[in-house]
C-alpha cells in the first residue's frame, strides 16, 4: 500500500493562489459581461457601469498577471520565456494593478459627487462628471501606460535571482534591495498609489458625512412611517465605502513590506508571499461587492 507523499509548503500556497486566481477571475469576468450587456442596451450612457466595467476588467488582469506567475514559480514550473518576456509581464503587473486602483478611486470620487445635495457646490460639477465619464476613463488608461512605460523603458531588474532556476521572476521576485534605480522607481509607484488612495480616502469620508447627515435628516420621517427602507443609491454608496475598505485593508501591508526589505537590505520570504496573497484578495472580493451596485445599475431608478 502506497503512503500519499505529503504536500510542501510551497505548493499548498500554490493551490491557495490557483483558488484566489480562479474563483476572483470568474467573479469579474462574470460582472464584465453582465455591465458589458446592460451597456450596450441601455439607451444612455450610466456613468457607474463603464466604471465598474474597467475595474472589472482591470481586477480580472491583474489576477491573470499575478496569480499565473507566482502559480507557475510555487510549482517550479520551467520558465519559457526571455528576457524580454518577463519584462513584460512584471510591466502589466504594475499596469493593472494602478489602473485597478485609478478606477476604484473614480468609482468612489464619482459617488461622491453622485450623492451629494444639489444646493452644494458640487451640483454643477455633477452633471459635468456623468458627461465626461468615458474621457476619465481613456484619460486613466492613458496616463497609466504612458508612466509605466517611462519607467519601465529606464529600468533594468536585477541581474541575480532567486527564483533564477525554477520559475519566471517577475513582480515581487524582482525586488533588487541594492540596485539604487529599481528604489526610485518603486518610490515613484509609490507616490502615485498614495495620491488616488489619498483622493479615494477623501472621498469616502465625505460620503460618510452625507450619510450621517442624511439619516439625521430622515430620523424624524423613520419614526413616523412604518417602511424603512434604504434608498438604491444608498445602498450604491455604501457597497462602494466597502470596496474602498476592502482595497485599504489588503493594500496596506503591501508598501510597509517594500520599505521593511530595503531598509534591512533582506529579501523576506513570509513578507512577500503575504503581500502577494493580500494583493490578490481585493480583485477576488471586489465582484462579489460590486454586484450590489450592479443591481441598481440595472434599476431604471438608479443612477
Amino acid at each position: 500500500m502506497t503512503t500519499m507523499r505529503k504536500l510542501t509548503l510551497d505548493e499548498i500556497l500554490g493551490i491557495v493562489y490557483l483558488q484566489l486566481t480562479g474563483i476572483g477571475f470568474l467573479g469579474n469576468l462574470t460582472l464584465l459581461i453582465l455591465n458589458s450587456f446592460n451597456f450596450l442596451t441601455a439607451h444612455t450612457v450610466r456613468p457607474k457601469n463603464v466604471l465598474i466595467i474597467q475595474l472589472a476588467f482591470t481586477n480580472a488582469m491583474v489576477l491573470l498577471f499575478r496569480g499565473i506567475p507566482t502559480i507557475t514559480r510555487l510549482w517550479k514550473v520551467k520558465c519559457v520565456l526571455g528576457r524580454t518576456g518577463i519584462k513584460i509581464i512584471t510591466y502589466m503587473q504594475t499596469l493593472t494593478r494602478g489602473l485597478s486602483l485609478n478606477s476604484t478611486c473614480l468609482l468612489s470620487v464619482f459617488q461622491a459627487i453622485t450623492i451629494s445635495p444639489n444646493n452644494s457646490l458640487w451640483a454643477q460639477v455633477k452633471i459635468k462628471a456623468q458627461k465626461s465619464i468615458i474621457r476619465f476613463t481613456v484619460l486613466c488608461w492613458i496616463f497609466h501606460l504612458i508612466i509605466n512605460k517611462v519607467l519601465f523603458l529606464r529600468h533594468d531588474g536585477p541581474k541575480n535571482s532567486t527564483f533564477s532556476k525554477d520559475g519566471c521572476s517577475t513582480g515581487y521576485e524582482t525586488l533588487d534591495v541594492y540596485n539604487n534605480n529599481h528604489i526610485k522607481f518603486q518610490n515613484i509607484i509609490f507616490v502615485n498609489d498614495t495620491f488616488f488612495a489619498g483622493l479615494m480616502t477623501d472621498s469616502s469620508l465625505h460620503m460618510v458625512l452625507i450619510l450621517y447627515r442624511h439619516k439625521r435628516n430622515v430620523n424624524h420621517i423613520h419614526s413616523k412611517s412604518t417602511s424603512t427602507k434604504v434608498s438604491p443609491e444608498t445602498r450604491a454608496t455604501k457597497a462602494i465605502l466597502l470596496l474602498v475598505a476592502t482595497f485599504v485593508l489588503f493594500n496596506t501591508f503591501s508598501p510597509i513590506c517594500i520599505f521593511h526589505m530595503w531598509y534591512f537590505k533582506s529579501i523576506n520570504m513570509w513578507m512577500i508571499h503575504t503581500s502577494a496573497l493580500l494583493s490578490l484578495c481585493y480583485p477576488t472580493v471586489s465582484p462579489f461587492i460590486l454586484v450590489s451596485i450592479n443591481k441598481q445599475i440595472s434599476n431604471p431608478c438608479g443612477c
